[in-house]
């Protein structure tokens, strides 16, 4: 049976070549065309395809496009065409999971994925040859597959590279409702982590705040707010202007796509990430806040969070997590992308609820692996409107999958006010012990007792003064 393909661009002349060039394909036909982002949306209801390719709309930028048709229908099998100069995006589009073609896009080409994503075999995948200087980048795969020629034998296709198992650990706390503790989740968390040791030392732990405009991880830990986030961005925008003006280019007139093949140009630089965090000194504890001044969130683009993202995972941390916001826009889009795993924060309440289960729902409908997420229940007291069984059954998990609970206990209500970490407080609590539980299932410690923490008593209340501006 014929894969049903969409294309997405507004290149008319190239769709009509290809439309020209897979008329006589068994494998693949061309179902439609979307030249804008309304009709895309449409079309992907309506058509129903079973592959996506991706071209350019002048309407949108390339990785918002990917990242949002990637969200939405992650069971779809998606093809980014780039011109040779976009291939230097190919690890962005990559970690979405989504091929890369050059363009000129070459019916064979096309053929080839639509045999790979049906499962044949490769002698089968064989009898398909990819034209001249046709190149293929597969999800999973570290390079660019070199170009081929036909003079010889026939191509194999371009087989995934299994990756070595990453050597550090990758954490968004997210929920779709404000208000629901994720601030206070990710700070305990980061700091249980910071206090762990991995043969025989202190894990190395970066919290980052994603939540770009009204981000308070710094005031949950009484830190300041410079440097922050906005001062690496400020610093790479110095270094994309001096590239442009390199190149002979006037930076007020570079375009946004254009400042993207600058960024994907540049070398990445974890060593410099210490010029931009702050320390926790209690813990160790190494935090990227988010901007000071809310103007400055605007000034943040997708491609300054995509280097910024990309640089954090060639870091020496072992550990990164990610307090994000709670909404769907590209810095809390490409955090979800970025992690390994997602801990679900809602309260036991009914629009909290409702939105999980909304988000849950979308997400099986295109088969997301729900391994991924861990669910948390912040704020949890012994007499609620719902019960964690009533909850499971309406979020319709498996009996196996648990649930994790945070009780709203005095300790949390003193922590948030005094910003002194429940991880930090002397003795037991309830609260403290399912933040434990938690960290645990998230990341497995050795079996030694966690580092101790100098200072880790509890401090004079700071004043209002000192948590608004450190």
């Amino acid at each position: 049976m014929k894969k049903r393909l969409l294309i997405v661009d507004d290149d008319m002349e190239s769709a009509l070549e290809l439309r020209q060039g897979l008329a006589s394909s068994q494998w693949l036909e061309i179902g439609g065309q979307a030249t804008c982002i309304e009709e895309a949306w449409n079309l992907l209801q309506s058509l129903r395809p079973d592959m996506v390719l991706l071209g350019g709309i002048k309407e949108t930028e390339r990785g918002i496009l990917c990242q949002q048709f990637r969200l939405a229908y992650p069971h779809l099998s998606f093809i980014a065409a780039c011109s040779p100069q976009e291939l230097t995006w190919e690890p962005f589009f990559r970690n979405l999971g989504i091929w890369v073609v050059t363009k000129p896009v070459q019916p064979g080409q096309l053929e080839a994925l639509a045999l790979m994503s049906a499962g044949v075999s490769g002698a089968e995948a064989a009898k398909v040859s990819p034209p001249a200087h046709a190149a293929a980048v597969f999800p999973g795969s570290s390079q660019l597959a070199q170009p081929q020629t036909i003079s010889a034998s026939p191509v194999q296709p371009v087989l995934p590279i299994s990756s070595q198992p990453p050597t550090k650990h990758l954490i968004t706390v997210y929920g779709p409702k404000g208000g629901v503790g994720k601030t206070f989740i990710s700070r305990e968390l980061a700091i249980f982590f910071a206090m762990q040791k991995r043969e025989g030392r202190s894990l190395r732990v970066l919290a980052v705040d994603f939540n770009l405009d009204l981000g308070t991880f710094a005031t949950a830990l009484n830190l300041p707010r410079t440097p922050n986030l906005f001062t690496w961005v400020q610093e790479i925008d110095a270094q994309l202007q001096t590239a442009a003006l390199h190149q002979g280019r006037d930076p007020r007139l570079v375009r946004s796509e254009e400042w993207q093949e600058f960024v994907s140009a540049m070398p990445l630089s974890p060593h410099d990430i210490s010029k931009y965090v702050v320390r926790h000194t209690e813990t160790g504890l190494d935090v990227l806040t988010s901007p000071r001044d809310i103007r400055h969130s605007f000034e943040i683009k997708d491609y300054h969070l995509y280097l910024i993202l990309e640089t954090l995972k060639q870091s020496q941390y072992d550990v990164i997590l990610i307090d994000t916001a709670p909404d769907t826009t590209d810095a809390t889009i490409q955090a979800l992308f970025f992690a390994e795993q997602v801990v679900m924060v809602g309260n036991p309440v009914v629009d909290s609820i409702e939105n999980i289960q909304r988000l849950l729902k979308l997400l099986r409908e295109a088969d997301y692996p729900e391994e991924r997420i861990q669910m948390c229940m912040n704020r949890l007291q012994r007499k609620e409107m719902f019960t964690l069984e009533e909850i499971r059954a309406y979020f319709q998990l498996h009996p196996s999958k648990k649930i994790f609970s945070i009780p709203d206990d005095v300790e949390v209500k003193k922590s948030i006010n005094s910003g002194i970490p429940v991880m930090l407080h002397p003795g037991r609590s309830a609260a403290k012990e399912a933040i434990e539980t938690l960290g645990k299932a998230l990341l497995p410690v050795d079996a030694e007792k966690p580092a101790t923490v100098p200072g880790a008593k509890p401090k004079e209340r700071p004043t209002l003064l000192r948590w608004l501006w450190g």
